[in-house]
């Protein structure tokens, strides 16, 4: 096998460098080593046995790189806080200097890593409800860990600033019978991680910029909502149709205030049923522009001690499943509603970029704490390539640009590298030989089962005392 890293990337030992990560010289040199490596890779499955195979001169063997998660005292807390201060930081001064629009979107969203259902001894690995698998009537569950993301986006600098692994209650009881003291865990719901992040967002976030913050009908949680109210952001968010929406009733010709009407979502779209729609057209990540049939209500929530607007959105006349949307914002049109809940799309290009492209679901750790670390180290080689396709971007080298546009130029960096590594040793030796030896990682020969016994038999022979 080819090793394709002779030496780390200049741009990513610089942007680990300005994290001023507090890790010593052996931890900094394994996690620069797997970001690095996780980057570079092809393999179909990026173990760490994978990883270091693709360095040609490791600092040390497959077992210490192992250990580094399992063993080194380290957590994944330390990459994760230096990571949320250096990205929010470099976005608003950055968006100053561009001179770009102060809005801020702060995205959430979850995502399954699958494991095989056989997996039983990996702390993080539970079986979990499969929201795209499962229908109203037959729900799927799929064995795996499941994390959340959030996401931070100014103008075209994107970047996902803060992540979370979520554990069913269950699982912390079972975790929790083997640990003891300080090692105990407390159940965390994905609200309150949810939660837990904005609030280490808040001191960072500059009092001059609008923030917005997107999620899906999941998180649309009372509690949730009027916390960021608090803050003095705005909520733009799916819907379920369930939920109850008070708005004021017909006037009884009465002194006092007029009755308040409680019905579900779905209800007031049957009784508004009549009323003429507002045509929206909106423009889609591939450019496709799609018209939809939109209806405004404007009421509150359910325990939402203030107005809100709904948004009631079909995409025919005939449509007999529409979808709804609240925002917060009253000051918007739907046109406008719509076009920023498009923002979380990002979100699940990070969530493919992250288990398809970088082995965030290929981690073999068994403590819960060893895959933290594992997701910390894959969320730093996401956020390096969010990073530098900013830089990219910011010298006008490219107005569309995909992360798998920096991976292509991040490989063939490396793929350079390699090939002036591979001359210059040639034209030193002038042979073949050591050349192939030095680059090319020999697989040790593979022994068949069927001449297993023909060995034993010869050194039984050979043994003294045979008969």
């Amino acid at each position: 096998m080819l090793a394709h890293i002779v030496s780390n990337s200049v741009e990513l030992c610089k942007f680990i460098a300005r994290l001023g990560l507090k890790l010593t010289n052996p931890q900094l040199r394994h996690v620069t080593n797997v970001v690095d490596a996780l980057i570079v890779s092809e393999a179909r499955r990026k173990t760490l046995a994978a990883l270091h195979r693709e360095l040609l001169d490791p600092p040390s063997d497959q077992y210490a790189l192992a250990d580094c998660f399992r063993e080194s005292p380290w957590t994944a807390e330390q990459v994760r806080s230096r990571l949320l201060v250096y990205l929010v930081r470099l976005a608003v001064r950055l968006a100053r200097l561009l001179h770009l629009q102060k809005t801020i979107f702060i995205s959430f969203d979850d995502s399954l890593c699958s494991k095989d259902p056989a997996t039983r001894y990996l702390e993080a690995v539970d079986w979990h409800y499969d929201h795209n698998a499962s229908s109203k009537k037959r729900p799927a569950y799929r064995n795996g860990s499941v994390y959340l993301l959030c996401r931070l986006q100014i103008g075209f600098i994107q970047f996902t600033i803060n992540w979370r692994l979520y554990l069913r209650r269950k699982t912390v009881r079972r975790l929790n019978r083997k640990r003891s003291g300080s090692q105990r865990l407390s159940y965390a719901s994905k609200y309150t991680l949810a939660r837990h992040m904005l609030e280490q967002l808040c001191p960072l976030l500059p009092e001059d910029f609008t923030v917005y913050v997107l999620f899906d009908s999941w998180y649309t949680a009372a509690k949730l909502i009027t916390f960021i109210r608090r803050q003095g952001w705005h909520v733009i968010c799916a819907l379920k149709s369930n939920r109850i929406l008070k708005r004021p009733g017909p006037r009884t010709g009465k002194p006092g205030r007029p009755p308040v009407v409680r019905r579900q979502v779905r209800q007031w779209a049957q009784e508004l049923r009549y009323t003429p729609y507002t045509r929206v057209r909106v423009k889609a990540a591939d450019d496709t522009v799609t018209t939809y049939l939109v209806r405004t209500l404007t009421g509150r929530l359910n325990r939402v001690p203030f107005d809100v607007c709904v948004l009631i959105s079909k995409r025919t006349r005939r449509d007999k499943h529409p979808a709804y949307f609240l925002c917060t914002d009253l000051t918007l049109n739907a046109q406008t509603v719509l076009k920023y809940y498009l923002r979380r799309w990002p979100c699940e290009v990070d969530n493919w970029y992250l288990k398809e492209a970088l082995g965030l679901a290929d981690y073999q750790m068994q403590k819960l704490e060893a895959i933290a670390k594992y997701h910390a180290v894959v969320f730093l080689a996401l956020a390096y390539l969010q990073w530098r396709a900013v830089r990219i971007q910011m010298h006008g080298r490219t107005t569309q640009l995909s992360l798998a546009d920096v991976i292509r130029q991040h490989r063939q960096e490396h793929d350079r590298q390699l090939v002036e590594a591979v001359a210059r040793m040639t034209l030193e030796v002038r042979a073949v030989e050591p050349v192939l030896a030095r680059f090319l990682h020999q697989p040790p020969p593979r022994q068949s089962l069927l001449a297993l016994p023909l060995q034993i038999a010869s050194v039984a022979q050979t043994a003294p005392g045979y008969t």
